[in-house]
């Protein structure tokens, strides 16, 4: 199962949306998981994106 986090983006301009399966500690991107920003956005992870993307076409095959 995955969920949606917001974070800092991995090229430090402000917060975007972070994907992260439920039993790690830190986002698809690599980016540790904080827990004090509470800001919300409507920007995504691009690289978070991509990966989750991949992973659900290999389940698919």
């Amino acid at each position: 199962m995955y969920e949606m986090h917001v974070g800092t983006a991995a090229t430090g301009s402000g917060l975007v949306w972070h994907v992260v399966a439920r039993q790690d500690s830190a986002a698809l991107c690599g980016q540790p998981l904080r827990t004090d920003d509470v800001a919300e956005t409507d920007r995504h992870c691009l690289s978070c994106m991509t990966v989750f993307q991949d992973r659900l076409q290999r389940v698919t095959e």
